[in-house]
């Protein structure tokens, strides 16, 4: 997940995103925080500090709710439409309208190089959005599932419910994250046999595991693979060594996998159920993908054997 540095940890619990409170002026020096809304890591144009509190531009924010947006010169008014609310925000002024209703801001929307700046806290809030923050790697997640996703992870078919799991926004939790080294030409995907609420990710020499809660995809656990054979614990379809995790992994003796190898280059992805016995001897059938499933990262498919 790519990450990166903008603004101190002091000031993200200024705005009241975590409960620790902490000294600004002696923890502005310290190490530099992230922020990212649902899997998207702000750039340094979208993040500005401003009076010790942290502001973002709304379009920072568009994903938290497929926001557009209309500008009012004449009113300085910024109009903010979603699928779930309407606000209306004026720039220098501390009051705004949240679904036809006033709501109170920590400090006013500006205009800096073109761009209306809102405090971070307001986001979270105005949004109905929620914030979880790792100490360790001093990383803020804004995190709001769409209403398709949610919708799709309660699916009764089992491809749809994966499919949204693998895209649910993402938090970690670990005290340190590893980056794949290179791009890989594919992504292997196992859920546990008839399951969709927990899921490992392999890409290249990065092993993820992730369990759904409240809708979000929690990394509990992550392994490093080095270049010598080896096993990685219970996950028997891995045939590198690691040589570093974090994390705790739950224990998967003798279960059975959905196994899920994503070929973006030919556009199909590979299936099979998988065990310890048969792993290494599994032919993978593919199945190709219509362009809409690409587009949307709906890259899992049945399993006629599940």
């Amino acid at each position: 997940m790519k990450k990166i540095s903008q603004i101190s940890i002091a000031l993200l619990c200024s705005a009241a995103l975590i409960a620790p409170s902490y000294n600004i002026s002696s923890a502005a020096s310290k190490q530099e925080p992230h922020v990212i809304i649902n899997n998207t890591s702000l750039s340094s144009e979208d993040i500005l500090l401003k009076n010790n509190q942290v502001f973002i531009t709304l379009t920072g924010a568009k994903t938290l709710d497929d926001l557009t947006f209309k500008w009012n010169n004449k009113t300085k008014q910024v109009t903010v439409q979603g699928k779930e609310t309407h606000l209306i925000l004026t720039i220098n002024k501390t009051t705004a309208q949240k679904n036809s209703e006033p709501v109170k801001l920590s400090s006013a929307p500006f205009i800096h190089k073109g761009k209306t700046m809102i405090p971070l806290r307001f986001v979270t809030e105005a949004m109905s959005s929620s914030v979880t923050w790792n100490q360790a790697t001093q990383t803020a997640y804004i995190t709001k599932a769409s209403s398709k996703l949610t919708k799709d992870y309660k699916s009764d078919e089992l491809s749809t419910a994966r499919n949204a799991a693998i895209n649910l926004p993402r938090v970690s939790q670990l005290p340190k994250e590893f980056e794949p080294t290179l791009d890989t030409f594919s992504l292997q995907y196992y859920f546990p046999e008839r399951e969709s609420g927990q899921f490992i990710e392999v890409n290249n020499n990065v092993v993820s595991y992730y369990k759904i809660s409240n809708h979000t995809a929690y990394l509990k656990w992550q392994g490093l693979l080095g270049d010598k054979p080896g096993t990685a614990n219970d996950l028997y379809f891995i045939n590198r060594m690691l040589i570093d995790e974090a994390g705790t992994l739950p224990s998967f003796k003798g279960t059975t996998f959905a196994s899920f190898r994503w070929m973006p280059h030919i556009g199909a992805t590979g299936y099979s159920l998988i065990n310890k016995q048969n792993w290494n001897k599994v032919t993978y059938k593919d199945q190709e993908l219509e362009q809409n499933q690409m587009k949307e990262n709906y890259i899992i498919v049945e399993i006629p054997e599940e």
